[in-house]
């Protein structure tokens, strides 16, 4: 039985003591695994199948690897569903005889001037959105009414000076600013820019041809320029992974690896001139993956949050799918790449985070409103076996069945259309998971009944501090009540250049002050390694509860001077409640305050009591013993259009805090709701 099962079924205490790291502090246990859990699924690396003498034998020339029908090919694009045909047509007939965005320098040089990353990249999105869009319009119809706009997009697209984002400028050696034309280097959307060139290419390449034979060899000749060049010749990109940083060791992966590698596969297996190095460059690439993988949590979570899965687990998928076709399922014969139980649960791990409607367990800069690609869902269901998310897939699509991307991700878009049609032949299920714990990343999720968004649910993450796109939350939880949000984490502003810079973390939304975390002696927690991190976890499932454990001290530094803090925060099924038991020893005397973050407008009039109107006029309570802690609470208005949209217009931070400085205490806190 594996690990969920256990869960979904109560098997009673399902605990995970690690053991101490090496080099750790006494006291300072990791999370290394799921002994305690069941068998540990291994990782399949690429390179372990993929090798130079199977892609020798199999890998299919350029000319003749067809991922997808060509636009020539009209029995294949009748077979979209009429309305998802309207739609496409629809949104690209609005595009025409309409002023294609500009991109001047002025805009470009907002980022080094001001931080401001949002003006131009609305432009810059825009214009890829706008050709993704016309390219499908072109496929499905197949009239030829849109290859003059869809020229122009090319023409606009490969006469820009760079591919990549202001904000990422800096990986170019003059640094952020005007970006220097003769050094080409590969960010996430270069990569995206070049792997939508090369469908463009692909698509209707034949078409453009007819209007100039120098179009299909432009396309042919920036993406090698821009994107294949410098991805054979450079090995110091920082995703790649393939070199070390001044103290010998690289850097850590996140979603940039998966996310470029599957644009950098696609646009070589589609594009590259020179066969032998075709093979190399995809061999490379597989590496590249190899080292994402190796990073990659080992339980299958995606420690960047539900929102960055589609650009992480997501584009691993596809690269599996694109080296399946181009290798004509040689790699795995039967059942493909993607039938492999690890990729399983990174697909999974979307259902387990799941709280009901468009809401999601968020952490670090995930949103928690999430729209996921139906077509996506679906089709990693589908590649990996997992019925269940094929069944969500097919739950979540909007009435025509797609969700296209804003960013122009035209590899992603393709794909998603000529999957409707089998999206609509499986039964759709809701994902409403009774339980799961995650113990690499720290993450447990509980609701009240299986199957059902009614009642309490309930998800704690003890996550590294330290890690991609991470705040300072290790042990923080979010509540919902019948699907709607309680107790939340804000999630995180629009990107500026604050946001990954030096500064990143005195940004309010990144500190564990405006987390679901005490403050101790005025002391927030810190990130500045992996070990800082809530310690010595320990999950406990039942019929009747479940909840985690934890020590708190781990994820503060020593000038708060905690001893022990041991939070145990569980979903009591008999009671209907959530609780929340704080018990710890500081070095010294200290004022104490636990925060809880609501977008509820909270009362606090009455002692003891901080009540929280939901829907339906009714009311989640906080109950506390007023001798020990009063209640503040503190409103923050949002300003940014994000957290505006997600929470409304405030969100409410509430402090229960100690009526004297504390060296020792047992505080008990419970939520409830009306009744």
């Amino acid at each position: 039985m594996n690990r969920r099962d256990a869960l979904t079924r109560g098997l009673g205490a399902l605990a995970l003591l690690a053991g101490p790291r090496a080099g750790a502090a006494a006291g300072q246990d990791a999370v290394q695994g799921a002994a305690a859990l069941g068998p540990r699924v291994p990782k399949r690396y690429l390179r372990t199948v993929a090798d130079e003498a199977l892609l020798r034998r199999h890998l299919l020339p350029a000319d003749a690897w067809h991922p997808y029908p060509q636009a020539g090919d009209r029995a294949a694009w009748a077979r979209v569903p009429a309305d998802v045909t309207a739609a496409l047509v629809a949104r690209a007939d609005a595009w025409l005889g309409t002023e294609w965005p500009q991109l001047p320098a002025s805009l470009f040089l907002e980022f080094a001037e001001n931080g401001n990353r949002t003006r131009y990249e609305q432009r810059y999105f825009e214009r890829r959105s706008r050709l993704a869009g016309l390219v499908l319009a072109e496929c499905v119809q197949g009239q030829g009414r849109y290859l003059h706009a869809i020229a122009d997009g090319v023409w606009h697209v490969c006469e820009e000076t760079f591919w990549g984002l202001p904000a990422h400028s800096g990986m170019q050696k003059s640094g952020v600013g005007l970006p220097d034309a003769q050094e080409p280097v590969i960010d996430l959307f270069a990569a995206e820019t070049g792997v939508t060139l090369a469908y463009v290419h692909y698509l209707v390449g034949a078409q453009l041809r007819k209007l100039s034979p120098l179009l299909p060899l432009r396309i042919a000749a920036e993406v090698k320029r821009r994107i294949l060049d410098p991805g054979w010749q450079r090995d110091d990109f920082k995703w790649m992974g393939l070199t070390a940083g001044s103290d010998g060791r690289r850097a850590p992966l996140n979603n940039w690896t998966s996310w470029i590698g599957s644009s950098w596969l696609e646009a070589n297996l589609l594009l590259e001139p020179d066969p032998e190095r075709r093979i190399a460059a995809t061999l490379k690439i597989c590496g590249c993956l190899d080292r994402f993988l190796e990073d990659y949590s080992d339980d299958g979570a995606c420690e960047e949050g539900p929102g960055y899965w589609a650009m992480s687990a997501g584009p691993y998928l596809d690269c599996l799918m694109a080296l399946d076709s181009a290798l004509g399922g040689a790699a795995n014969p039967g059942a493909g790449l993607a039938a492999d139980p690890f990729v399983r649960r990174m697909g999974h791990y979307v259902l387990d985070v799941h709280v009901a409607g468009d809401w999601f367990v968020n952490y670090g800069d995930a949103h928690a409103r999430v729209h996921h690609s139906p077509p996506l869902l679906h089709r990693f269901g589908r590649a990996t076996g997992d019925g269940g998310l094929a069944a969500f897939g097919a739950f979540r699509a909007p009435g025509h069945g797609i969700a296209l991307s804003d960013q122009g991700r035209l590899a992603r878009d393709v794909a998603d259309v000529l999957e409707v049609a089998r999206m609509r032949a499986t039964a759709a299920r809701d994902a409403l998971q009774r339980a799961s714990w995650y113990p690499a990343l720290g993450l447990m999720t509980a609701r009240a009944q299986a199957g059902s968004a009614q009642g309490f649910f309930l998800a704690v993450q003890a996550a590294s501090n330290a890690r991609s796109h991470g705040h300072h939350d290790s042990g923080s939880f979010i509540v919902f009540h019948d699907g709607l949000p309680v107790f939340v984490d804000p999630g995180v502003e629009a990107y500026t250049a604050k946001t990954f810079g030096k500064d990143r973390y005195t940004i309010w939304t990144m500190q564990s002050g405006f987390h679901n975390l005490p403050i101790v002696g005025g002391h927030m927690q810190r990130g500045r390694d992996a070990r800082d991190r809530a310690g010595r976890l320990r999950v406990d499932d039942g019929r009747d509860e479940t909840g985690m454990t934890m020590d708190l001290a781990t994820a503060y530094g020593p000038e708060a001077g905690i001893e022990t803090w041991e939070r145990r925060v569980a979903l009591r099924r008999d009671t209907e409640t959530v609780s929340l038991r704080e018990t710890f020893a500081l070095s010294r005397a200290a004022p104490v305050a636990l925060v809880f973050m609501t977008p509820r407008r909270p009362d606090a009039a009455a002692p003891g009591m901080v009540a929280l109107p939901v829907a339906g006029g009714r009311t989640v309570r906080l109950r506390f013993d007023p001798r020990r802690l009063r209640a503040d609470v503190e409103p923050l208005p949002l300003a940014d259009p994000g957290l505006a949209h997600e929470w409304g217009g405030t969100l409410y931070r509430i402090r229960l805090v100690a009526q004297q400085p504390l060296a020792a205490g047992d505080l008990d806190v419970t939520i409830e709701h009306e009744t």
